[in-house]
């Protein structure tokens, strides 16, 4: 696994250690963890993005003060790799108002980008696996 630093790596294990007490390491959580840990700030802010307990995320957190253009970008994949969730507030669900701050182009646009293609990974094993001989498949096989 491909971590941006050991400070992204140590906090990835930590929390995947912690919430093994819910009983709960699926791809689900790997992925948000993992994606979470990439940047400092949403390291330091976990709890406020995430209550593990009841196991939801916090979409406030996205407007908060402390959110930076690359960490909100981090914010919107986890979150999305959690639920598909896609919107910026509690107003935009009601109205049905997708973001269009979750398309691809948006969230990878940015150095983080390798990154966010191994928490891609660890929320869809079954689909990112790479085989031999897959680049001389036809496409009418895939």
């Amino acid at each position: 696994m491909n971590f941006i630093d050991q400070k992204h790596k140590e906090f990835y294990e930590n929390l995947l250690k912690q919430i093994e007490e819910f009983r709960k390491t699926d791809a689900y959580y790997r992925s948000f963890i993992y994606t979470l840990g990439i940047s400092q700030v949403t390291r330091e802010h976990f709890s406020e993005i995430f209550d593990i307990s009841k196991k939801e995320i916090n979409i406030d957190s996205l407007s908060e003060n402390w959110q930076t253009a690359t960490s909100k970008k981090v914010t919107e994949l986890a979150f999305n790799l959690w639920n598909d969730f896609k919107y910026e507030s509690s107003e935009d669900i009601e109205k049905n108002r997708i973001s269009s701050d979750y398309h691809v182009s948006n969230i990878f646009c940015c150095s983080y980008a390798p990154y966010f293609y191994e928490a891609v990974k660890l929320r869809f094993p079954e689909y990112t696996k790479v085989e031999n001989g897959l680049e001389d498949k036809n496409e009418e096989d895939m």
